[in-house]
């Protein structure tokens, strides 16, 4: 069975793809120096988050002289399309305009933002157009 299927990753898996996704190759000493000063994270504990993402596919390990290399399994976007969609579901009861009410009804939302967000909205209603011809 693939678990990358149903991927859920925690808070703590997230701050590494995140790193392996932005740049990757990286060993544990890398990934040790970018997360330092946010997790205060000991090469230890870096370690054993690294041996659990293996074991759950996520990662994968290469041995290289004179570290070992760490290179994502899982696909950036279809995981963070996931993990929205787990989000829209149990927040939002599985409506996706709540979820853009709630974004727009927002204080902290620029004008970029909106217009963004106006631009993705409207290439996904072309989209669909096209798909109902």
């Amino acid at each position: 069975m693939d678990n990358r299927e149903k991927t859920k990753l925690t808070d703590t898996e997230w701050k590494i793809m995140m790193l392996l996704w932005e740049k990757n190759p990286l060993t544990c000493r890398q990934i040790e120096d970018d997360l330092k000063e946010e997790t205060g994270w000991s090469r230890h504990t870096i370690i054993s988050f690294l041996k659990r993402m293996q074991k759950k596919n996520y990662i994968r390990m290469e041995e290289a002289n004179p570290a070992r290399l760490y290179y994502p399994l899982l696909n950036k976007d279809e995981t963070v399309l996931q993990e929205t969609r787990s989000f829209v579901k149990k927040i939002f009861d599985g409506k996706m305009g709540l979820l853009v009410s709630s974004l727009v009804d927002s204080e902290d939302i620029t004008k970029d933002e909106i217009n963004s967000m106006l631009q993705s909205l409207k290439e996904a209603l072309v989209e669909k157009d096209e798909k109902n011809e």
